[in-house]
């Protein structure tokens, strides 16, 4: 009976201690096949649930998800999906329209509307797409312990969160780098071509989303891992691929670029490439805030949160210790996340999510970096401890998400709410009356007010404007109407509303509904 109980005890150690350094390997599958799958998908499930649930339960917030909805919808309004153009009739060349397409595409499923959790539902399915590619990755590699680490961080990690449930193109954009690079490093250890033409097409893919910028994050990337990876592997990027690689992102790209660059008269270089890339390159625009070189360690820190701690002392003992040598998905994340964090740190106008598209590759050096180190424990309760600690931050950041979905976020959205605001001016401005947007814009606004809105900021307009006959609709801020009342002498300005009376919160920017008679 001793002997007996002896070594099941044995085993039951091993099972413990071995799948937590290799779980899922054909030593240690002490899980049966469902729990097995639980495990596998459980990072994509949690993600799921971090980025999905109540994805529409607030209104739009920022300019940017406002502008979307926006482009979104005149798209399946009017069938024009070449140009984005907003609810005021003018062109929306901030960026390229990939992003406004994917929600036109999920609008027309939602039967023509674009709603709030529309708008949001492709950041939130590319959070998504970003975890899985992490994880299947790591897996694909036989490192399924390093892929739930890689994937649950990156899913957990709170700036990747968040703007995983907002309608911009900053995750979109760090899947389509993410798919990008990993298959230019698959390309570059097997099968090159066909893996290096998804690359391609992938970093066209980013740059119908941000423009060339994408490219300055995949390239050198790409170039200094070859560089650090010829000392260890041999890895390399055959000719037919380096040729190649151009002419599909062309390809998959210039057409657009050049359509709206001719359909635009030239504006659309003037204005995208010039204002929205040299300038925020450079720090020449005088309306862009510029920041010091070293503005995106703390923020990436922050951001990065629950796991930078971990990341940092794991990368440290990798480096220490030498695993890092005989690892090359370690080596890939680091270097991709760092020349990325780099190259963003040359411009001078910065923004907290720009880094999104490092955050993949930092998941995978963290996962790696986690991987090897527990497999180099000798002692169970160590790998115990990192487990449990594991554990913890996950339920940490889930239960932080509730508080800043269900307390947080309604607090902030009390500032900016447009909607009931909107509804009083349609009701005495029903469509399709033109309401006048004097001095101020408020994409927001816009959106809830639906076409048409017209959008002036010249007082001579403004006189033109409300010199045709009948009864004219003017918002403004509040500061403007006595100068109003004085320049457009023929008219009588009879205030409506206030936005201050339509939101629980006292308003950021003031405005006035006026009739002008």
């Amino acid at each position: 009976m001793g002997a007996a109980t002896a070594p099941a005890t044995a085993a039951a150690k091993t099972w413990w201690h071995r799948p937590l350094a290799r779980v899922g390997s054909s030593q240690a599958r002490g899980l049966c096949h469902p729990a097995r799958l639980l495990v596998s998908w459980s990072p994509c499930l949690l993600a799921a649930l971090l980025f999905f649930a109540q994805l529409g339960h607030r209104d739009l917030f920022s300019s940017h998800e406002a502008r979307a909805a926006q482009n979104a919808q005149r798209m399946l309004d009017t069938g024009e999906w070449g140009v984005p153009v907003l609810f005021d009739g003018r062109a929306d060349l901030q960026k390229p329209p990939l992003y406004y397409w994917a929600v036109a595409a999920v609008g027309r499923l939602n039967g023509g509307v674009v709603s709030e959790w529309v708008a949001r539902f492709p950041a939130a399915l590319a959070g998504l797409v970003c975890v899985f590619i992490v994880s299947a990755a790591l897996r694909s590699e036989g490192r399924p312990t390093a892929a739930l680490v890689a994937a649950v961080a990156l899913g957990t990690a709170n700036h990747f969160t968040g703007i995983s449930r907002t309608a911009r193109i900053d995750v979109p954009l760090a899947c389509a780098v993410l798919a990008s690079l990993l298959a230019f490093y698959r390309g570059c250890r097997a099968a090159p071509l066909p893996w290096h033409l998804l690359s391609a097409v992938a970093a066209g893919a980013a740059v119908l989303l941000k423009g060339p910028v994408a490219l300055a994050l995949i390239g050198p990337a790409a170039v200094a891992w070859l560089l650090v990876e010829q000392r260890f592997s041999a890895a390399r990027l055959p000719l037919l691929s380096a040729l190649l690689g151009p002419v599909v992102v062309l390809a998959v790209a210039a057409p657009w670029f050049l359509w709206v660059n001719a359909a635009t008269d030239g504006e659309f270089f003037r204005v995208f490439f010039w204002h929205h890339t040299v300038a925020r390159y450079t720090g020449s625009s005088p309306q862009l805030a510029t920041h010091p070189w070293w503005y995106y360690a703390p923020r990436f820190a922050i951001d990065f949160l629950p796991w930078t701690p971990a990341l940092v002392g794991l990368a440290v003992w990798s480096v220490r210790s030498g695993h890092w040598r005989g690892d090359t998905l370690f080596r890939f994340g680091t270097v991709a996340a760092v020349v990325m964090i780099g190259v963003l740190s040359t411009a001078k106008f910065k923004r907290a999510d720009y880094l999104l598209p490092a955050y993949p590759f930092a998941a995978l050096a963290l996962g790696c970096a986690a991987d090897s180190w527990l497999a180099s424990r000798t002692r169970a309760s160590s790998v115990r401890r990192a487990w449990v600690a594991f554990g913890a931050a996950v339920a940490g950041t889930c239960a932080a998400w509730v508080v800043v979905t269900q307390y947080i976020e309604p607090r902030e959205q009390a500032r900016e709410e447009k909607r009931r605001f909107a509804e009083v001016i349609r009701s005495h401005a029903p469509a399709p009356t033109m309401v006048l947007q004097y001095r101020m814009e408020s994409h927001l606004l816009s959106y809830h007010l639906g076409r048409p809105v017209y959008t002036f900021v010249e007082w001579a307009e403004l006189r033109d404007l409300l010199a045709a006959p009948g009864p004219h609709f003017v918002i403004m801020p509040p500061e403007y109407v006595p100068m109003a009342a004085v320049i457009v002498a023929n008219r009588t300005f009879a205030e409506v509303a206030r936005l201050e009376d339509f939101t629980r919160e006292k308003p950021a920017r003031p405005l006035v509904f006026l009739r002008a008679e």
